[in-house]
C-alpha cells in the first residue's frame, strides 16, 4: 500500500513537471508581429529596435518595410520601440498580436508656427527622364522642377527688302524662354505650381494654381492654360518645331478660372470657367476708376483615342470656347478683340497678321478640330481653328455685325533612329520621346505647312471690311535630341503673306492683288536655330 502510494506522489510529480514544461516550451514560440511607420504618415521605418524593456540586447530591427517579428515567453509584456531622432516609444503587450506602431520624430516639433506637428518626411531624390524629382519613401509627397532655357538665333533672307531699309527685317538671337516652375504633389491628392518666366529680360508669371487629384480626374484652380487645342496645351518642351503655327495662335491663353479633367484609357475631358488674367496694375486701376468687368470664358476640350497601343497611337479631339470681351488696358477700348501674330518666328517681332480693334464686340465663339495618328517613329497630326465675333448690329455699319477668323495645320515627323513617339493619355498629347535603350541621341525630321486668313467680306465684295491679312508657311524642321534634357533645334520656314498683312498699314507693299494668299504680300524666308536644356 505504501508502494503504491510512493509510486502515485511521483506520478503526480511527474506529471506535473510535464504539464509545466510543455507550458514554457509553448509560451516561447510566441511571436508579437508588427509594423512602425512614421507619426502621421504611411512612410515604414527600417532599423527601428524592439526589444522587452530590462533587456540588455535588441531582440529585434524593423526590416525595409517597417516589419518585425518577436518571440515572447510571457504576457503581459512591455515592448521598447528606440531609433536615433525618433521619440521612444513602450506598448504593453498583453497577448501574441500583430500590432501597428507610429514614431515621432524628435527633431521636429513645431512648425513656423509654434504647432506641434512631430512629423518629418524623407524625401529621395531621383532623376526621371532627366527630370529632377524629390520622393517620399510612401510616394505622398513630390516636388520636382521644370526648368528650360531656350537660346534663339534667326536670320531672314530672300524679299527682306521690301519695306524699305527702315522696316527691314533684322537678324538676331534672344533668351527666348528661361522658365522656372516647381510643382508639388502633398499629401497624395493634393498639388500646386508656380511658374515663372525670365525670358526678354522680363518677369512674368505664367502658371500659379492649386489642385486636388482623384482617381483619374483632377480639379484645378489658379492661373493656367484654357483647354484648347493640343498643339496649345502641350508644353513647349514637347513641340516639335521652334513655333507653334498660326492657326495656333487663336487658341485662349492663361487666364484665372477653375477647370475639371476626367480620363480613362481611351477618353479625354476637361472643362472650366475662366476670367480675365493676373492682373497687372494697368489692369486693377482700369476696374477701379471705371468699374469695368472682368469678362469671362466658358472652355472645354474632348478627346478621344480609338487605339491606344504602346506603339500606336490615333487621336481625335474637339474644343470650344464661349468668351466675353475681356477687361483691357489703360487706353485700350472696352468690349473689344484684337488677334495680332508674329510670323512662327519670336527674332522677327513685326504682326504682320493683325485685325486691330475690333470694337462694340458682343461676344465670340471658338470652335478647334484635332487629329493625330503615331505608328512606332512616325507621327501626323493637323488641326483646324475658327473665331466667330459677334457685334452689336446697333452700333456697326450693316453687314459688320460678324466676323470671321480661321486657319489651319498638318505636319508629319519622323523619328530617324531608335526612339518612339509616346502618348498621354492624361494631357490628350503626345510628351516626351520614349528614348528606349539608345544611348547616342535621336534624330527627328518634320515638316509644317499653316494657313491663317483674318479678313471678313461682305457678300460680294472684294475688299474685306476687316483687313487682318492672311498668311501661309512652309516649315522644314531638324531636331536633334541628344538626351532627355538637351535638344538642338534647325527650321527652314518660307512665309507667304498676301497684301492686306501688312501690320495694318505699318508694313506698306504696293501690290493690289487682293489675294488671300499668295505673291501679292510681305514674302520671305527664314532660318532658325535653338539650343534647348531642360531640367
Amino acid at each position: 500500500m505504501k508502494k503504491n502510494r510512493f509510486m502515485s506522489k511521483y506520478f503526480l510529480l511527474g506529471f506535473l513537471f510535464a504539464i509545466l514544461t510543455s507550458t514554457s516550451a509553448f509560451a516561447q514560440q510566441q511571436l508579437v508581429t508588427g509594423k512602425v511607420f512614421l507619426a502621421g504618415t504611411q512612410s515604414p521605418l527600417s532599423g527601428v529596435n524592439v526589444q522587452i524593456k530590462g533587456g540588455s540586447q535588441p531582440t529585434s530591427l524593423t526590416d525595409g518595410n517597417g516589419f518585425f517579428k518577436l518571440e515572447v515567453s510571457l504576457f503581459p509584456v512591455d515592448l521598447v520601440f528606440s531609433k536615433e531622432n525618433y521619440t521612444p516609444q513602450t506598448l504593453t503587450v498583453k497577448k501574441a498580436s500583430d500590432i501597428t506602431i507610429n514614431m515621432i520624430a524628435a527633431e521636429a516639433t513645431a512648425n513656423d508656427y509654434g504647432k506641434d506637428i512631430g512629423i518629418v518626411v524623407s524625401l529621395n531624390p531621383e532623376s526621371r527622364d532627366g527630370i529632377l524629382m524629390f520622393t517620399s519613401t510612401d510616394k505622398r509627397f513630390k516636388y520636382w522642377f521644370d526648368n528650360r532655357v531656350y537660346f534663339d538665333g534667326a536670320a531672314y533672307f530672300g524679299d527682306n527688302t521690301y519695306q524699305g531699309d527702315e522696316n527691314a527685317i533684322g537678324n538676331g538671337v534672344n533668351i527666348r524662354r528661361m522658365r522656372f516652375a516647381l510643382k508639388a504633389i502633398l499629401w497624395g491628392n493634393w498639388g500646386g505650381e508656380i511658374d515663372f518666366d525670365f525670358g526678354n529680360n522680363e518677369v512674368d508669371i505664367k502658371d500659379a494654381f492649386i489642385r486636388y487629384l482623384g482617381d483619374k480626374w483632377i480639379l484645378k484652380a489658379g492661373h493656367f492654360k484654357e483647354p484648347f487645342s493640343m498643339e496649345t496645351t502641350t508644353t513647349s518642351r514637347y513641340l516639335t518645331f521652334i513655333e507653334r503655327p498660326y492657326a495656333a495662335e487663336q487658341s485662349p491663353s492663361r487666364h484665372l478660372g477653375i477647370s475639371y479633367r476626367r480620363y480613362s484609357n481611351h477618353l479625354f475631358f476637361e472643362g472650366g470657367l475662366f476670367s480675365s488674367t493676373i492682373a497687372n496694375t494697368l489692369i486693377r486701376d482700369q476696374n477701379k476708376s471705371s468699374g469695368t468687368n472682368a469678362g469671362w470664358s466658358a472652355t472645354s476640350r474632348l478627346a478621344w483615342a480609338p487605339i491606344k497601343k504602346e506603339m500606336q497611337t490615333l487621336h481625335f479631339g474637339v474644343a470650344g470656347s464661349y468668351r466675353t470681351p475681356k477687361i483691357p488696358e489703360i487706353g485700350d477700348p472696352v468690349n473689344s478683340f484684337r488677334y495680332g501674330e508674329n510670323a512662327e518666328t519670336e527674332i522677327n517681332r513685326k504682326k504682320y497678321i493683325d485685325t486691330d480693334w475690333i470694337e462694340h464686340a458682343k461676344y465670340e465663339t471658338l470652335l478647334g478640330l484635332e487629329a493625330a495618328y503615331a505608328f512606332k517613329n512616325y507621327r501626323i497630326s493637323g488641326e483646324y481653328i475658327r473665331t466667330d465675333v459677334t457685334r452689336d448690329a446697333n452700333l456697326v455699319p450693316i453687314g459688320e455685325d460678324k466676323y470671321a477668323l480661321r486657319g489651319f495645320f498638318v505636319a508629319g515627323s519622323w523619328i530617324l533612329n531608335n526612339a518612339n513617339y509616346y502618348y498621354n493619355m492624361g494631357e490628350a498629347e503626345f510628351s516626351q520621346i520614349d528614348f528606349k535603350n539608345n544611348k547616342k541621341g535621336a534624330f527627328e525630321l518634320a515638316v509644317r505647312y499653316s494657313f491663317m486668313d483674318a479678313n471678313t467680306y461682305k457678300d460680294g465684295e472684294v475688299t474685306p471690311f476687316i483687313q487682318g491679312g492672311a498668311a501661309e508657311t512652309y516649315t522644314l524642321g531638324l531636331n536633334y535630341y541628344v538626351n532627355y534634357s538637351v535638344r538642338l533645334s534647325l527650321n527652314y520656314a518660307y512665309v507667304n503673306h498676301d497684301r492686306w498683312a501688312d501690320g495694318k498699314g505699318k508694313y506698306k507693299t504696293d501690290e493690289l492683288i487682293p489675294l488671300p494668299a499668295g505673291t501679292a504680300g510681305i514674302d520671305y524666308s527664314m532660318i532658325q536655330a535653338r539650343v534647348e536644356i531642360d531640367f
